[in-house]
């Protein structure tokens, strides 16, 4: 009779529990989600050696599962996860890891992979990846920095690739391929990327352009690139440490192109490092620009309730928030080049951005949104000097209300 009880009970407590989370989540849909995201969101370890500075990276894990995921079909028929920007380097791949590509670990791969690969790609390479070290005898060395909820890997665990899982072919695929003597023996050739990525990007001076104009501030930027990633680029945001309470982002781009810079003019230099800056540019301004979009979703829904007049793409960004955020950090990068650019350049430099936009990647009004956003900074400038970006956010939304 008492288990009956106390069954009843814990019955009713939890109808009762989901019942009022129901009505709050009704009643004020923004602020449980936020509380939500607040207790499930990621955590990062910050280690010393990342605090106050840009660290540019290939790391030794992330490149082999990057190499294994280049072997599946998926990949290979997408050139937003393959770069063509170090053709020999793929070569190299290609001739020491192609006899691999039905390994178990690339047949999982592309089972993962295959009906809905954009999703998969942050989780499998990205993220977890940077949770291990590779040893000389190719064993994999845990180092847990990304820190997930464990109530998350219990609901996902089925969706994504789950590393404690396939530890064993991960192993199996490194050291049958020998993989840490082709990473040792190229090492010289990830470093003469870095040093060239270093040439073109100015990371410093976009950190502190950024942060001179928004609220959101971090301790620690990573940036992280195989010599194979194609157009797919992505930032995770807002990772703090629960000890430090220090604020680290990632970033994941492409490697700098192949062009070899000592054969530019300077003009051609700075028109290069414009694009490169941009690919980098407008992944960190993600960071800053989508905590101020939160607390105008409201207004951002209202000024582009259909975000189809907006954005022309077939796949991505289907919605008002992300495709507002994707005009709006593509914008801000205008606004960082008109002053840190030569004057006599600003002109094609925007011309190309605005093009790619419109013409590639169908944001259909970008070169209007664009020459606005740069209209109002303009007049803010003039009337304050420097101004906070945030105070751009009404006029350009009353501006897309009319545009409708």
């Amino acid at each position: 009779m008492k288990v009956k009880k106390v069954l009843t009970y814990l019955l009713l407590t939890i109808v009762t529990l989901l019942l009022t989370l129901f009505i709050t989540y009704w009643i004020a849909p923004d602020w449980v989600e936020d509380i939500a995201v607040d207790i499930l969101y990621p955590t990062v370890t910050i280690e010393d050696e990342y605090i106050n500075t840009v660290s540019l990276e290939i790391p030794k894990v992330y490149e082999l599962m990057y190499i294994a995921c280049s072997l599946t079909e998926t990949f290979k028929q997408d050139e937003n996860f393959i770069s063509k920007r170090t053709p020999k380097y793929y070569a190299d791949v290609q001739n020491h890891f192609g006899s691999y590509d039905q390994h178990p670990l690339v047949t999982l791969l592309e089972d993962k992979l295959k009906n809905n690969a954009y999703s998969q790609v942050q989780p499998a390479i990205r993220l977890f990846a940077l949770n291990y070290d590779l040893e000389q005898d190719n064993s994999l060395k845990e180092n847990e920095i990304f820190h997930v909820n464990p109530l998350l890997i219990k609901l996902f665990k089925s969706k994504i690739f789950y590393y404690p899982d396939y530890k064993a072919q991960i192993e199996d695929f490194a050291k049958k391929t020998n993989f840490h003597q082709f990473y040792t023996d190229h090492n010289q050739h990830y470093n003469l990327l870095k040093i060239k990525y270093l040439k073109l990007c100015n990371i410093d001076r976009m950190w502190t352009w950024m942060e001179d104009r928004f609220p959101e501030k971090y301790d620690s930027y990573r940036i992280i690139f195989s010599p194979l990633t194609g157009g797919f680029h992505n930032t995770l945001p807002g990772l703090q440490d629960p000890i430090s309470n220090l604020k680290q982002t990632w970033m994941f781009v492409s490697p700098p192109s192949k062009t070899n810079l000592d054969t530019l003019s300077q003009e051609e230099l700075e028109v290069l490092s414009s694009k490169v800056e941009r690919e980098v540019f407008t992944e960190i301004d993600h960071n800053y620009v989508n905590p101020i979009s939160d607390k105008y979703r409201t207004k951002i829904e209202e000024a582009i309730p259909d975000y189809r007049q907006w954005n022309h793409q077939k796949n991505g960004y289907r919605s008002s928030m992300s495709t507002f955020n994707e005009y709006m950090t593509w914008a801000i990068f205008s606004l960082y080049a008109l002053e840190n650019y030569q004057p006599e350049q600003i002109e094609k430099i925007l011309s190309v951005q605005e093009a790619f936009m419109v013409e590639r990647r169908k944001f259909i009004h970008f070169k209007t949104f664009n020459r606005e956003l740069i209209r109002l900074y303009e007049d803010q400038r003039a009337k304050t000097g420097k101004i906070e970006l945030e105070t751009l956010y009404s006029p350009i939304l009353k501006w897309m209300e009319k545009k409708r």
